[in-house]
């Protein structure tokens, strides 16, 4: 995208928090002319920035690269492609985008490999059926005990989200669990394990009896619609980066942002804001040797992530919207990122492993296979081939080594727990991936303290989880201030889930409406996921049903709770 008209020339906005949200903003807004200052505490990137294992390169080599968890980039993702297309990239056409790789297998893992499975998501396998759907994320009647009668429940659960109206969706499966929505209650373990937890737990950190029948359905709607090769932009259903985050898309976004004369201010934290009446008039700003300065701009959006916006509520924030102390209500969980770095190539498979039978809710994906460098050329001592990127997703679920929850583990043992839950999951049946001749080290992101005591473990960096009614707790873009805007992965964007490309929608939403409020200008794009046209009809008769109090008309027992009644 070429620079847009400067319509905001001459007009200052400071962008708080320097996440994906808030480089986003800043973006957008110094593409229009605005003078645009972005402040950041932590480090540039947010949860999605990489970090580094201190003093672990030798002999000219970089340091170990670690993540907060790894980047996942599935088919529905539109709006922040196109903003990795227009940060540019040497060499690359298509800018950052030029750096995504796809990931062609999904391995849906079972202890022992009793009914692993993997199946090929890559664009190249042509039309896809709702059946294949069903198989990729591991369900198939048989194998470990899944029946065709609960199978067809499940398909029934997805057409029954898939064609309900949007009036069904905000006034039912909002205010409904996952668990009660998927009639968990009284089915089988295996139907459990694979069709209601797996679902939440593996991809969205979140447990099922509290996470919203809206936000997990609509994510496995997005994602089965990729899969099937359905959408406004055909691309690839999964993809991840060719390097670690911060090098293959941070770093080239901060150089590009400078370019743009964005002023980028790392190590400073956001105390108070200042008021007079309903707009702000300044920012007090903690510096990194503890200083206090003042910061005074046009506009204000604030990017900060929604744990540290509470922290703001008794600082200028609920004087400026008093309903932003609706942010309180919502919950946050952990999905932590763990590296094993390994002395020899483990392509376990060429994209991303969900562990069904993990206590601790793993994903894992071998990244060395994706990158664009030799490993051990460019990274550590010259003996790390390979890195195993692991999300831990479950923190409270007794594990299978130690029968302690992740919590009330020490780093070590949570090491050695995730090792052994890997192990279970991709071992057995005459074969072994992994061993502990493999394992070089490992590192567990440093955004988990206190794990070797005293007190409880900390997690500096959680996760938004939406829950049953939290969809009113979340704030919109705009706010009662007439000059402060919010963006960041809680706010209400089409996406529905605290992901990056909510995140990235939610800044646009903030820009459009500061757009808006300054006079005018071209709005940025925000894409709307893909809703098929064969539906709509469907979705018609639902609005009316659900308008006169009724059902959906295709939403009944599971099998299980009809034979009870028999």
């Amino acid at each position: 995208m070429d620079v847009v008209v400067s319509v905001g020339r001459g007009l200052r906005v400071a962008v708080l928090g320097g996440g994906v949200a808030g480089l986003t903003a800043a973006m957008e807004l110094a593409e229009r002319g605005f003078e645009v200052t972005v402040v950041e505490p932590a480090g540039w990137g947010g949860k999605a920035r990489s970090a580094w294992v201190a003093g672990t390169g030798r002999g000219g080599r970089l340091d170990l690269p670690s993540e907060h968890g790894f980047r996942f980039f599935p088919g529905f993702y539109r709006s922040l492609p196109d903003t990795l297309r227009r940060i540019p990239v040497d060499g690359s056409t298509e800018g950052v985008a030029g750096n995504l790789r796809e990931a062609t297998q999904m391995l849906s893992a079972r202890s022992g490999r009793v009914g692993e499975r993997v199946t090929d998501v890559s664009a190249a396998a042509g039309t896809r059926t709702p059946m294949e759907f069903l198989r990729a994320v591991g369900l198939e009647a048989g194998g470990r005990g899944l029946t065709s009668e609960e199978l067809l429940y499940f398909a029934n659960r997805m057409l029954v989200y898939m064609t309900s109206s949007d009036e069904r969706r905000l006034g039912q499966w909002e205010s409904t669990s996952w668990w009660d929505f998927a009639a968990a209650d009284g089915a089988s373990e295996e139907y459990i394990k694979a069709c209601v937890v797996g679902a939440t737990r593996t991809v969205v950190a979140a447990r099922a009896e509290v996470c919203s029948a809206h936000t997990v359905g609509g994510f496995l709607e997005a994602f089965s619609y990729g899969f099937l090769g359905r959408g406004e932009e055909l691309q690839p259903a999964d993809r991840v980066l060719n390097g670690p985050t911060s090098t293959a898309w941070i770093d080239p976004w901060i150089r590009h942002l400078a370019s743009l004369g964005v002023r980028l201010e790392l190590g400073w934290g956001v105390e108070r804001l200042a008021l007079s009446g309903r707009r702000v008039t300044g920012v007090q700003l903690r510096g990194p040797a503890g200083q206090l300065r003042e910061l005074e701009a046009d506009w204000y959006v604030c990017a900060l992530p929604v744990h540290r916006v509470g922290s703001l509520l008794d600082c200028g924030l609920a004087e400026a919207d008093v309903e932003l102390k609706s942010v309180t209500g919502l919950h946050t969980d952990w999905m932590v990122g763990m590296q094993f770095y390994l002395t020899q190539p483990v392509p376990v498979t060429h994209g991303h492993v969900l562990f069904l039978d993990s206590p601790w809710a793993l994903t894992s994906i071998s990244q060395a296979q994706f990158w664009d460098c030799d490993f051990p050329a460019t990274y550590g001592d010259g003996t790390v081939a390979d890195c195993l990127s692991v999300d831990i997703s479950s923190w409270d679920t007794p594990g299978i080594l130690y029968g302690k929850p992740a919590r009330e583990c020490s780093r070590a043992q949570i090491a050695a727990e995730v090792w052994a839950q890997l192990c279970d999951g991709l071992n057995g049946a005459g074969r072994t991936r992994l061993h502990e001749g493999l394992l070089h080290s490992w590192e567990l992101d440093p955004a988990v303290r206190n794990l070797d005591g005293p007190g409880p473990a900390v997690n500096d960096e959680p996760l938004l989880i939406n829950t049953t009614g939290s969809w009113a707790a979340r704030p919109r873009a705009v706010t009662a201030a007439a000059n402060l805007f919010m963006a960041g992965d809680y706010v209400r964007s089409p996406v529905n889930l605290a992901t990056m490309e909510g995140a990235n929608q939610a800044a646009r939403l903030a820009v459009n409406a500061l757009l808006e409020a300054a006079g005018g200008g071209v709005p940025a794009a925000v894409h709307a996921l893909h809703q098929p046209g064969e539906l709509r009809r469907l979705k018609e008769v639902d609005a009316e049903l659900f308008g006169q109090g009724r059902a959906h008309i295709m939403d009944g027992l599971p099998p299980w709770k009809v034979s009870a009644r028999v």
